[in-house]
Formats: C-alpha cells, sequence, structure tokens
C-alpha cells in the first residue's frame, strides 16, 4: 500500500510540475519580475522545482506517519480480537 501512495504523489507531483508555468504566470505581479516561465534563470526555475520537491516531500513524510499510525490501531486491535477469541475459547 506504501508503494501505491508514493505513485499516487508522484503523480500528483508531475501534474502539479506541468502547471509550474501558470503558476508562474499567476504569480508575475506578486515576487517575479514581469517574465514568462521560459525566461526565467535556470537557477531560478531549479530553485522552484526544489521547493516544489520539498512540498512532495513533506506530503509524502505526513502520509506516511498517517499510513503508520493506521497500521498500529489496527495491530492494537487485532490483538484485543486474538485476546476476546482467546477469553471465548477458555468460556
Amino acid at each position: 500500500m506504501d508503494s501505491e501512495l508514493e505513485e499516487r504523489l508522484r503523480v500528483a507531483f508531475r501534474d502539479k510540475l506541468r502547471l509550474l508555468p501558470a503558476e508562474l504566470h499567476a504569480a508575475r505581479g506578486r515576487t517575479t519580475p514581469a517574465r514568462d516561465a521560459a525566461t526565467l534563470l535556470p537557477s531560478t526555475r531549479v530553485l522552484l522545482k526544489r521547493r516544489e520537491v520539498a512540498d512532495a516531500e513533506r506530503e509524502l513524510q505526513k502520509r506516511r506517519q498517517e499510513f503508520q499510525q493506521r497500521m498500529q490501531r489496527l495491530a492494537q486491535r487485532r490483538q484485543q480480537l486474538a485476546r476476546r477469541e482467546e477469553q471465548h475459547r477458555d468460556a
């Protein structure tokens, strides 16, 4: 299931990178000079990509933690079920 989550995030990340030029255009008036994405300096593009990667990594880490918590809860429920089954067998 973890690989399935990684694949979904990878696809979302790829889609987000495709939208990057549109986002740069929308942010033009706020943070960047009046240029389109094709005329950005390579270093600027690298920094933007690194930011995207960092965001994707944070999201992936968050989802991994949520997954681990769910698995721990499931393990606890299985232990409780095993104890109940043993109690029923003893009774």
